[in-house]
C-alpha cells in the first residue's frame, strides 16, 4: 500500500512539478470556449460546412501535442526551456505514466469530436434534408414589409406603400408567383430566419427592405434574399427629395419591381392596372386590408374606402365590386339583413360589370351573392368564371370552396382549398375552412394542428380562437372549446360573432341561461346578425321554451315578406318543422319539412338535410303513409352514402347512421353506432333528449348506459368550466 501510494505522490508532484495537468486544463477550458462559440457562429458567420470538423480534427490532435510539450518543457521568464532535473519517477514508472496521459488524452479528444462533431453533422444533415423538401415553385417571391427605421419612427405609410405597390407590381408579371400581402405582411417585424420565413410562405425569394428620413430626404433599401441559402441577390438603395409621397412610392417601387424581374428568366409584365390613379389604388388596398379582418367596425372601414377610391376614380370596376361583397360580408358579420345587403350589392356588381365585363372582382361578388340566397348552381359558376378570370384572386376561391362544401364536395373543396394556399399560405380564412375539410373527412388531427401552428403567429386572432374552439367542441373536447371561446370574446367582446361562439359553446354545454344572457347582450347592437339569431333560437330549444323559438322563427320569416331568399325560407321551414314534431303536429311538421328537402338530383349530404328527410320519414309514418315514410328513408340513405363517398367521417355522420338503422328497426347496429359517435366525440346532450327518431331506444339498458355518460361528460365540463369562469373574475 506504502508503495502504490508513493507512486501516487511523486505521480502527483512530478505532474505539479512540470505543470502537465495545469497545462492540459488550460488547453481544454480554451477547446471548450473555442467550439461553442464556433457552435454559434457557424450559421449566423455563413461559415463552411466542413470548417467545424476541421477544427474538431485539429484541437484533438493538439492534446497529446500540448501534453508532450508540457512534459519536456518549460516556459520561464527568460524564455522556453527543456525541463530539467531526475524527477521523482524511475523510467519504468515515467513509461507507464506517459502511457496512461496519452490515453486520458486522446479520450478526451475523442469525447469532444463525438460530442462536437455529431452536433455539427446534424446541424448539417437537418439543413440537407430541410433544403431537399424545399420544393417551392421556382420564379417565386414574397414581399416582406418595409420596416420603418425614421428616427421618429412616423413614416409607416410610405414603407407599407412601397411595399403594397412593388406587390402589384409582381403581381402583374406572367409567370412569377407572388406571395399573397395577407399573409407576407404576417411577418411584420418578425425576428424569425428569412429561410425560415420563406419555407412557411413556399416562395424561393424574398424581398425585404427599410426606409430612413434625413430633414427633406429619404432613402430606401431593398434586398432581395434566396430563402434556399440565406445569401443575398442583390441589394440597391434610393435617395429621394421627399415631395410627394404617392410619387415617390409609385417610381421606387417600379424601379424595384423592373430590377426584380430582370433577376427571373422568362417573365413577361402583364396590362398594367385598371386606374390611372394611384390614390384610388391606395385607397382600394386599404379597403382590402380592413376587409380582411371581418369584423362589423373593420367592413365599414372598408366600404368607407372603396367609397373613396371611386371618389378618385368612378370607373374603377374592382371598387364596385369589393363595395358589393363587403354589403354582402355584413349580412354575415354585421347588423345588416340578408335582403338589404343582396340589394345594395347588386347594384355594385351591376355597375362593375357595365365597366368590365371581364372583372373577376365583379363575378366573385356576383357568385357569393348568389350562394347567399341558395342559388348554388349559379353561385359555383359565376366563381368558377372569376376563378378562370383571374387565378389569383384568393376571395373567388376561398367562396367557390365555400359553395362545394355546402354542396357536400369535399375533395373538391380539399382541392381548391389547397390550390389558394399555395398562393396565400397564411391567410386565416383560407386555414379555418381548410382544418374544417379536414375534420369533417375525419382527419381531426391535423386540422387542430394546423390551426394552432397559424394561432402562434397570430394569438390574438379571433377568427382562429372562435373557429378552433368550434371544431373542438364538435369533436368532443368541451373544456377546450369554451377556453378558446372565451379567449376570443375577451379580446372582442362586442363582436356578434366572438358573442355567438361563446353562447354555442354554453348551448353544447346545455346552459340556457347563460347562452340566453349572452344573446340578448348582442342582440343590444346587433339585433339583425343572422348568426347571433340562429344561436338565439338554439337557447331557446336547448331551454324547452318551444313557443318562443317558434314565434322567432315566424317573426324573422315574415320580416322578408315576399323578398325571402329560398336558402332561408328552407331554413325557416326546417326549424319550424321540428318544432312541430315536438309538439306532435305530424301533417304541419310533413308540410315543413318536404319544403325544405332538395330535388334528388340536388341531394346532397349534410346533417340538417338528413334530419330533414328521417323527420319527414318519422311524420309520414304516424300519419299512416308507410310507402312515403320508406322513400324518404331510401333517400335520406343515399344522402348518407352520397357523405360517405366524399369522405365525411366525422361524430355526425355516425349519429345520422344510428337514426337510420333505428327506424329501420336495427336498434343493436343502431346502438353500435351511436357508440362510435360518441368515441368519435359527439356529446350534443340536448338534442339526443329532444329528437323523437330515438324513442324506440329509449329503454335500452345499452342506450340508458351511453345517455348517462355523455350526461356526465357535460356535467363534468360546465362545473370545471364554471371553476374557470369565477378564477377569472
Amino acid at each position: 500500500m506504502s508503495e502504490r501510494q508513493s507512486f501516487i505522490a511523486a505521480t502527483l508532484a512530478e505532474l505539479n512539478r512540470r505543470k502537465v495537468l495545469r497545462t492540459v486544463g488550460a488547453y481544454a477550458v480554451g477547446v471548450f470556449v473555442l467550439l461553442q462559440l464556433m457552435d454559434a457562429a457557424v450559421e449566423p458567420l455563413r461559415l463552411p460546412e466542413w470548417l467545424p470538423t476541421l477544427v474538431v480534427v485539429i484541437v484533438i490532435l493538439g492534446f497529446p501535442l500540448v501534453f508532450l510539450l508540457a512534459w519536456h518543457l518549460e516556459l520561464r521568464s527568460d524564455g522556453i526551456h527543456r525541463t530539467t532535473g531526475g524527477g521523482l519517477l524511475s523510467r519504468p514508472q515515467s513509461a507507464v505514466l506517459f502511457s496512461f496521459m496519452l490515453m486520458l488524452t486522446v479520450g478526451l479528444g475523442v469525447a469532444f469530436y463525438q460530442y462536437y462533431a455529431g452536433l455539427f453533422e446534424s446541424q448539417d444533415a437537418e439543413q440537407s434534408a430541410t433544403a431537399r423538401d424545399f420544393s417551392a415553385p421556382q420564379n417565386s417571391i414574397a414581399v416582406l414589409p418595409f420596416t420603418d427605421l425614421s428616427r421618429d419612427g412616423d413614416q409607416g405609410h410610405i414603407a407599407d406603400g412601397v411595399s403594397e405597390e412593388i406587390l402589384n407590381l409582381l403581381a402583374q408579371v406572367d409567370g412569377l408567383r407572388v406571395a399573397a400581402r395577407t399573409s407576407s405582411f404576417a411577418f411584420r417585424e418578425s425576428l424569425d430566419d428569412i429561410r425560415k420565413i420563406g419555407r412557411l410562405l413556399n416562395v424561393r425569394t424574398i424581398l425585404e427592405g427599410s426606409i430612413r428620413t434625413s430633414g427633406d430626404r429619404i432613402r430606401l433599401t431593398a434586398q432581395l434574399i434566396n430563402v434556399e441559402d440565406g445569401y443575398h441577390i442583390w441589394s440597391k438603395d434610393y435617395d429621394r427629395e421627399m415631395t410627394d409621397v404617392f410619387q415617390i412610392q409609385d417610381e421606387v417601387a417600379s424601379n424595384i419591381a423592373s430590377a426584380l424581374v430582370e433577376s427571373f428568366d422568362g417573365l413577361e409584365v402583364k396590362p398594367a392596372s385598371r386606374t390611372d390613379s394611384l390614390a384610388a389604388t391606395q385607397a382600394y388596398r386599404t379597403g382590402r386590408l380592413h376587409w380582411w379582418r371581418r369584423t362589423p367596425s373593420e367592413l365599414q372601414k372598408a366600404i368607407g374606402m372603396f367609397a373613396t377610391a371611386l371618389e378618385h376614380d368612378a370607373q374603377f370596376a374592382p371598387a364596385y365590386a369589393a363595395m358589393a361583397d363587403s354589403w354582402l360580408l355584413l349580412s354575415l358579420y354585421g347588423n345588416v339583413t340578408t335582403l338589404k345587403a343582396t340589394e345594395k350589392a347588386q347594384d355594385m356588381i351591376d355597375k362593375a360589370l357595365a365597366i368590365d365585363p371581364e372583372s373577376a372582382e365583379a363575378f366573385a361578388a356576383l357568385g357569393l351573392a348568389r350562394w347567399q340566397i341558395g342559388q348554388m348552381d349559379a353561385a359555383e359558376s359565376a366563381l368558377r368564371h372569376a376563378v378562370d378570370l383571374n387565378e389569383d384572386y384568393i376571395p373567388a376561391q376561398l367562396w367557390l370552396a365555400g359553395v362545394l362544401g355546402e354542396l357536400g364536395r369535399y375533395p373538391e373543396e380539399n382541392r381548391v382549398l389547397e390550390l389558394a394556399m399555395t398562393k396565400d399560405p397564411l391567410n386565416e380564412l383560407l386555414i379555418v375552412n381548410h382544418a374544417a375539410n379536414l375534420s369533417i373527412r375525419g382527419d381531426w388531427a391535423a386540422g387542430r394542428a394546423l390551426m394552432q401552428d397559424v394561432l402562434e403567429l397570430h394569438p390574438d386572432s379571433t377568427m382562429l380562437l372562435r373557429s378552433l374552439a368550434k371544431m373542438e367542441l364538435m369533436n368532443g373536447n368541451l373544456v377546450e372549446g369554451w377556453k378558446l371561446a372565451n379567449r376570443a370574446y375577451q379580446l372582442q367582446p362586442n363582436n356578434p360573432e366572438d358573442i355567438s361562439a361563446l353562447a354555442q359553446t354554453w348551448v353544447m354545454l346545455g346552459d340556457a341561461e347563460q347562452a340566453g344572457r349572452l344573446v340578448m347582450k348582442g342582440l343590444e347592437t346587433s339585433g339583425q346578425n343572422a348568426t347571433l339569431l340562429t344561436t338565439h333560437w338554439m337557447a331557446l330549444m336547448v331551454g324547452r321554451r318551444f313557443e318562443e323559438a317558434e314565434a322567432l322563427v315566424r317573426e324573422l320569416k315574415q320580416q322578408f315578406g315576399e323578398g325571402l331568399p329560398e336558402s332561408l325560407e328552407r331554413n325557416f321551414n326546417f326549424r319550424l318543422g321540428m318544432i312541430a314534431m315536438i309538439r306532435a303536429d305530424y301533417p304541419e311538421a310533413r308540410r315543413l319539412l318536404m319544403a325544405t328537402i332538395r330535388e334528388e338530383e340536388q341531394a346532397v349530404y349534410s346533417d340538417d338535410e338528413v334530419m330533414a328527410v328521417t323527420l319527414a320519414a318519422l311524420a309520414s309514418r304516424e300519419l299512416g303513409e308507410s310507402e312515403e315514410a320508406q322513400a324518404l328513408l331510401e333517400s335520406a340513405e343515399r344522402r348518407i352514402r352520397r357523405g360517405r363517398l366524399n369522405g365525411v367521417d366525422e361524430p355526425g355522420i355516425y349519429y345520422n347512421e344510428a337514426i337510420l338503422l333505428t327506424m329501420h328497426s336495427e336498434p343493436a347496429r343502431a346502438l353500435e353506432k351511436l357508440r362510435e359517435a360518441y368515441a368519435k366525440g359527439f356529446r350534443q346532450q340536448w338534442v339526443m333528449e329532444i329528437d323523437g327518431r330515438l324513442d324506440p331506444l329509449r329503454q335500452q339498458p345499452e342506450f340508458i348506459t351511453l345517455m348517462n355518460r355523455i350526461r356526465d361528460d357535460v356535467s363534468q365540463a360546465r362545473m370545471e368550466i364554471q371553476t374557470l369562469a369565477l378564477a377569472n373574475l
